[in-house]
């Protein structure tokens, strides 16, 4: 598929008005207003893309390039030149999206930690309840369907392929994402995926609309854009992922274009949050709430019923629920945060810029450091921190020099909205189930899963993000040095970090991490031994120290630490996947498998827990239950190489010589320097296919 978008043509013939300039966020409203349910019944297409800067997109003044897909969409149809994120994080925001909710209202705080109340209702199951057809297909493992978005998805496309034989399976390219998206709008139109042509009898259409949401990962660090983004952008990687996206978008409307669907169709694009780019000592994003990473694209299109023009008003995501669904004529939930955009467009409200709340509350969570939350009203941003900022946004955009020591009376009435949001805040959602696969491709994404709730205490100046920024930096310059080779320079750096912040539990975990696979597991002990001593241990330090004194041969210890976090917390599936290791080299086979069964209840797509039991299996000399538990696992993830190379030793067992070289020559095929399949090949003579 060519990656060089070819939308041309597809937005002509709407009427364009004259745009007034961003600052003034004014329009005057389309020749024919846009009424309430102007698009009734039409097709629903939701977009979309992960870490998007708005000043990376064309139609928001961006120099490079990089959008002609939605630069045309902007042009041809409605754009908001302001539109505010809630959470500079991917499960939260689209929490958001998906509910007209703020993080408060839905629970969803951070990743991987929470999922959302299935009782709450999403656009998804308000679409699906209006006789919808509903599909999701998402680019990433934080938007996985165990975090609650799956809700109203007649079909949610979570599936992620892994690219090695390890556990970190955790994103999928644009054209991943997007190729079953565009089959599934086919099949859902009655379209045949071979010839996406309209029948020629009417009646063999189905007139079911579709709502399809497409989560496209690719501007996400790292940023490994595909050729020709990767030579072309070789010096701006961010800015060839986002060229790449834009793409591949291209394509995908050309290919619905071309089966007649984008005629009744509405197409909206955005975008979770941004990315800071090494602004304000931030180098991607989660920590700040500057506007770097708060304020996104928001663009609709439609063929007809949407004229050009801007959206008069502040938009904030929590408005993308209602407007959609103010447009195709189905009612929204009641208590909504968001409201619909569409009357301020038709002229039908007096513009008012509504405030909007944010938060970035992963610091908080993962490392104790001070809560951030905020608000913006008009051009006025208050950031509510031990050290606290308010930004003019209309002389500072860049928010560059806070006012709020010189002004602090301005922050009053934005303090006063914020208690009062504030004062609304429902219950945390509930916990998301993890197992150790899960938290492995979370960490893989960069993203570190803390506690739901933390007891309450007071921040001060020192517990502020600013003046820990150094920290978030030293942590991932001790990671980039790992990843290049230098694993002393790496494990130094963490030192360092440990010794300035002794609370600092993440850091107590990558050291001990990095110190265990350089071949020092009692250094490793020792490590976290000293952060549970001091008192600044939680259950991911101490589940570590569960799995790092296996690791070190000291099984009692290892059994007895993960069995009190388990009685702790019996839903801690990563503690029960990890114990049941503990108990299968303590030759405990009954109770390993006990455990893992436990995650495998809960957890059904766990692939490391399914290779785990049949390792465990293995061990056992039960073949036949080794080869279903590996199958199962490959079924979940087919690159886990370590599972091949079992599955080969369990059909060699059996007699089925050539099922165990297919599956030995496979896992070589995963990973070239796998040594345990390469032997086993030149055990039974077929060592010139171990060079294959």
């Amino acid at each position: 598929m060519s990656r060089r978008s070819t939308f041309i043509g597809l937005l002509a013939g709407i009427v364009a008005i004259a745009m007034t300039p961003i600052a003034c966020s004014r329009t005057a409203p389309s020749t024919q207003p846009l009424g309430a349910g102007a698009l009734r019944g039409a097709n629903v297409i939701l977009i979309t893309i992960d870490t998007l800067r708005a000043d990376h997109v064309g139609a928001y003044g961006s120099p490079l390039g990089l959008t002609p897909t939605l630069d045309r969409l902007a042009k041809e149809g409605l754009r908001a030149p302001t539109m505010y994120a809630h959470v500079p994080l991917t499960l939260p925001s689209h929490a958001d999206i998906m509910t007209g909710a703020y993080p408060f209202t839905t629970g969803v705080r951070d990743n991987g930690s929470f999922s959302l109340d299935p009782a709450r209702a999403t656009l998804a199951a308000v679409l699906k309840g209006a006789g919808y057809r509903t599909g999701a297909f998402v680019g990433a493992f934080v938007l996985d369907a165990r975090f609650g978005l799956n809700h109203g998805f007649d079909v949610y496309d979570d599936r992620m392929v892994a690219a090695g034989g390890g556990l970190e399976v955790v994103q999928r390219t644009a054209e991943q994402v997007l190729s079953p998206a565009a089959d599934w709008i086919l099949n859902s139109a009655g379209l045949s995926t071979l010839n996406p042509q309209p029948s020629t009898n009417p009646s063999s259409l189905t007139p079911q609309p579709f709502f399809c949401w497409v989560h496209l990962y690719d501007p996400h660090e790292p940023y490994t854009p595909p050729e020709p983004y990767r030579s072309r952008f070789a010096g701006d990687p961010y800015s060839g992922e986002i060229a790449y996206a834009d793409a591949a978008v291209g394509a995908f409307l050309d290919r619905l274009k071309a089966a007649s669907l984008l005629d009744r169709t509405l197409v909206v694009a955005t975008s979770d949050h941004g990315e800071s780019l090494g602004e304000h000592g931030e180098r991607t994003h989660g920590l700040f709430a500057y506007n770097a990473t708060l304020r996104v694209p928001f663009v609709m299109w439609a063929p007809s019923s949407i004229r050009a023009g801007l959206v008069p008003v502040t938009a904030r995501l929590v408005d993308v629920m209602p407007t959609i669904l103010d447009l195709v004529g189905v009612k929204a939930p009641a208590n909504l945060d968001g409201a619909s955009l569409r009357p301020y467009v038709s002229g039908e409200q007096s513009p008012v810029n509504p405030s909007s709340y944010f938060e970035a509350l992963n610091a908080n969570l993962t490392r104790n450091w001070a809560p951030l939350k905020g608000v913006v009203v008009d051009h006025m941003k208050l950031i509510d921190l031990p050290i606290p900022e308010l930004y003019d946004l209309s002389t500072d955009p860049g928010e560059m020099t806070s006012i709020y020591g010189a002004h602090p009376e301005r922050a009053r009435p934005l303090e006063s909205v914020l208690d009062r949001l504030a004062s609304r805040a429902a219950p945390a959602a509930p916990a998301a189930s993890l197992d150790a696969d899960a938290e492995a491709r979370l960490r893989s994404l960069g993203y570190v899963v803390g506690p739901s709730n933390r007891p309450a205490r007071t921040y001060t100046a020192a517990d502020d993000p600013k003046r820990l920024v150094h920290l978030n930096t030293a942590l991932d310059d001790a990671m980039t040095l790992w990843t290049r080779g230098n694993a002393g320079a790496a494990i130094e750096t963490l030192r360092q970090v440990v010794k300035e912040r002794p609370d600092l539990t993440i850091a107590y975990d990558r050291l001990a991490f990095m110190l265990g696979a350089t071949g020092h597991p009692d250094e490793a002990v020792n490590v976290l031994d000293e952060a549970a001593r001091a008192g600044h241990a939680d259950s991911a330090l101490l589940r570590s120290l569960g799995s790092t004194l296996r690791d070190a041969g000291q099984l009692e210890r290892s059994a007895s630490v993960l069995e009190a976090l388990v009685a702790q917390d019996p839903k801690d599936l990563q503690s029960v996947d990890s114990l049941g290791q503990t108990y299968a080299r303590m030759r405990r086979p009954r109770d390993a498998e006990a455990a893992f069964r436990r995650v495998l209840a809960t957890s059904p797509n766990a692939a490391a827990t399914w290779n785990n039991l049949g390792v465990l299996y293995l061990t056992e000399n039960r073949s036949a239950q080794a080869v279903d538990a590996l199958q199962h696992a490959l079924a979940i993830n087919p690159a886990l190489a370590g599972a091949h190379n079992g599955l080969g030793v369990a059909y060699m067992r059996q007699g089925d010589v050539k099922k165990a070289v297919d599956e030995w020559r496979e896992a070589l095929r995963i990973r070239p320097d796998y040594e345990d399949p390469r032997a086993n090949l030149e055990r039974v003579g077929a060592g010139r296919g171990a060079k294959n």
